[in-house]
């Protein structure tokens, strides 16, 4: 396990994506919160359709995209005090 973890310390495409995520959404750290909501409100309405046409199919690409939402939001909140205030 340390040897996955010293390559992915050490991977410079690793570094330059963190960097560009970084600079990315520093200027932008509601992005994830309000994407996040964005989704929840899709996950709604797939949803509701799923209830109207008794979808298990549906109803399991609506809790997806709830639980996406869920990570999205809370990754977003976690980030937003670490990446400053941006410019």
């Amino acid at each position: 396990m340390g040897v996955i973890f010293e390559w992915f310390d050490r991977s410079p495409a690793i570094r330059e994506l963190l960097k560009w995520v970084s600079t990315s959404l520093a200027s932008k750290r509601g992005l994830p919160i309000i994407a996040a909501i964005a989704i929840t409100v899709v996950s709604l309405v797939v949803h509701i359709v799923a209830a109207l046409n008794n979808s298990v199919l549906l109803s399991i690409c609506g809790f997806t995209l709830l639980h996406l939402a869920i990570l999205l939001g809370f990754i977003g909140v976690l980030l937003a005090e670490p990446l400053g205030r941006g410019s």
